[in-house]
């Protein structure tokens, strides 16, 4: 698949960086307003795919790495950020990042007051092949992971609830790598 197109007009300003933050009140408000762009990461080695358990909203339980995008970020500097953030994997090349495609996630509840009005992003979503050496360098953050484990790709549903939707959107992604 092809990778997403990102354009960006010259001199476009981005006023914000990646470390910046929005007032918790201003993001609470938005978040009932408007739906965010994530970019979620599929690292796998050989036949087996990293999951991770998270310990935050809004998202409690098994899922992928990754993160928000900022505004003026291609996707694939989103995608190189959050590997490094998220997992310590420095220097991966954009070219590693394969599109697999963006999906719409509807979580019914989020960390941010109130937290019952959930959220609403897009997952632009790649995949990353990790050399063995890269493998074992993966660590997650322990403020967003309980803990992650390799599985193999045909056994990812004996982690999960079949009828929970967020767990078929894990499938989805899965089946599509």
């Amino acid at each position: 698949m092809p990778n997403v197109p990102h354009f960006q007009e010259a001199g476009r300003m981005n006023p914000v960086s990646p470390d910046d933050r929005m007032p918790e009140a201003t993001y609470s408000t938005a978040l009932d307003f408007l739906v965010f762009a994530c970019v979620d990461l599929v690292f796998t080695h050989q036949h087996q795919i990293l999951l991770a358990k998270r310990n935050t909203e809004p998202r409690s339980s098994w899922w992928l790495v990754g993160g928000r995008m900022v505004a003026g970020e291609a996707p694939t500097d989103t995608a190189k950020r959050k590997a490094q953030q998220e997992a310590q994997l420095d220097n991966l090349n954009a070219d590693r990042f394969q599109y697999i495609g963006v999906y719409s996630t509807c979580f019914a509840t989020r960390r941010q007051a109130p937290q019952h009005h959930g959220s609403h992003s897009l997952n632009v979503t790649y995949q990353i092949e990790l050399t063995a050496e890269e493998r074992e360098q993966v660590n997650l953050r322990s403020d967003e992971y309980d803990t992650w484990q390799w599985i193999d790709l045909e056994d990812v549903s004996s982690l999960l609830k079949l009828d929970d939707a967020m767990d078929q959107a894990l499938l989805r992604v899965v089946s599509d790598v």
